[in-house]
C-alpha cells in the first residue's frame, strides 16, 4: 500500500470520527429516577436518617436544604450513599433513547460529580439497567470535560454545571426539572423526561 493511500485512509477515519456527535449526560437525577417532592429517594432517606419531617429549602446542597452540617452530610453519604446508588431506578425511556442514539452513531459520555471512589457501584448500576454509553467520567469540572471530550450537547439537573458550559463553550444544554432547581433564575430549556430530551436532541443536533 502506497503512502498516499495510507494518508487518504487516515483522513477518511478522521472525518468519520469528526462526524460522530458527542453528547454529555449527567447521572444523578438525569439517568436516575430520584422522584419529586416527598417521594424523592434522597429526601426520604435523609428525613428517616436524621428524624426530620421536611426541607428547609428546595436547593441542591443538602446542608442548606435540611440545615445539616458538612460532617452530618458526610456521615449520611457514608452510611446510605452506596445503598441509594444501587437501589435508585432509572428514568423511564432513558435506556431506549440512548440506545436509539447509539444506533445513529452518537457518542454518549456520562459525566458525573460522584467521586471516583463510586466508580464500581456506578458501573454496576449501568450494567444492571443496560444503559448504553461510551465513556464514564467522574468530575466536578464538567465544562472542562466538555471541552476536552468535544461534547456538543449536555444534560444536567444542576445549573451550576450548565451555566459555564452554555456561556463559555456555547454548547446547547438541557436542565432536568427537579425541586432543587426551581428557584434558579436564567433561561434554560427545561425537560421533565427522556421523551422531552429525545425531542430536543432531534431538533438541535439532527
Amino acid at each position: 500500500m502506497s503512502l498516499f493511500m495510507l494518508e487518504c485512509i487516515v483522513i477518511f477515519v478522521d472525518e468519520v470520527i469528526n462526524m460522530t456527535k458527542r453528547i454529555g449526560v449527567d447521572i444523578d437525577a438525569v439517568l436516575t429516577d430520584e422522584g419529586r417532592g416527598e417521594e424523592n429517594i434522597w429526601h426520604s432517606n435523609i428525613c428517616k436518617h436524621f428524624d426530620l419531617t421536611e426541607r428547609i429549602d428546595n436547593v441542591y446542597d443538602f446542608r442548606d436544604a435540611y440545615g445539616l452540617s458538612s460532617e452530618e452530610v458526610e456521615e449520611f453519604i457514608a452510611a446510605k450513599g452506596l445503598k441509594i446508588f444501587r437501589e435508585v431506578p432509572p428514568r423511564p425511556r432513558c435506556k431506549e433513547v440512548l440506545s436509539d442514539l447509539k444506533e445513529k452513531d452518537y457518542n454518549i459520555i456520562l459525566v458525573t460529580a460522584r467521586p471516583a471512589e463510586n466508580n464500581t457501584v456506578t458501573l454496576e448500576w449501568l450494567e444492571k439497567h443496560q444503559i448504553p454509553f461510551d465513556k464514564l467520567i467522574h468530575s466536578e469540572e464538567k465544562a472542562d470535560v466538555c471541552k476536552k471530550e468535544d461534547i456538543e450537547f449536555f444534560i444536567d439537573d444542576n445549573p451550576k454545571h450548565l451555566i459555564p458550559i452554555r456561556e463559555f463553550l456555547r454548547i446547547p444544554v438541557l436542565l432536568m426539572n427537579m425541586d432543587h432547581n426551581q428557584g434558579i433564575s436564567g433561561e434554560f430549556i427545561r425537560v421533565d423526561n427522556w421523551t422531552d430530551i429525545e425531542k430536543h436532541i432531534s431538533e438541535i443536533l439532527e
